[in-house]
């Protein structure tokens, strides 16, 4: 099974982790890589090359980091030069839901790197709560 890694500047990558076991229960094949205030890209590299040496595959490791062109997604381009590695930039919790429940023994990185990126697994939407909207119960926001 494909691990997953999750990157971020600061703790955000660990909280979605965190995040994830409330919703979902206790995951196998998957962790979580912070780069902290004040490390340099070099060390973070390493901290983030020992993870992937860790739990890496034939099949490669899909990496879901925070934003496209920081230190921890510059780090996995730099990586990718030794590794088989998808990498998904944006991540949110409803993408994470998606791919643990889309990923199977012999999903392949493309496979999850599409369920990921559909639009249903974005988890974008907006309301404006401003007014209107009857509620059910204390914390129902539907309309009906």
């Amino acid at each position: 099974m494909i691990h997953i890694i999750l990157i971020s500047h600061g703790y955000f990558c660990e909280g979605l982790l965190g995040s994830l076991k409330m919703v979902a229960g206790e995951q196998d094949g998957i962790s979580a890589v912070p780069l902290l205030p004040g490390e340099a890209p070099e060390s973070y590299r390493e901290k983030l090359k020992q993870e992937i040496d860790k739990n890496y595959s034939e099949e490669g490791v899909l990496i879901l980091t925070d934003v496209t062109g920081g230190t921890p997604f510059n780090s996995t381009g730099y990586l990718a030069k030794d590794y088989k590695i998808g990498l998904i930039s944006g991540m949110n919790m409803p993408m994470l839901i998606t791919l643990i429940f889309a990923r199977m023994e012999r999903s392949t990185l493309d496979e999850l790197i599409q369920a990921a990126t559909a639009p249903k697994a974005l988890g974008v939407n907006g309301t404006n709560l401003s007014k209107g909207g009857k509620r059910r119960g204390k914390l129902s926001l539907n309309k009906d």
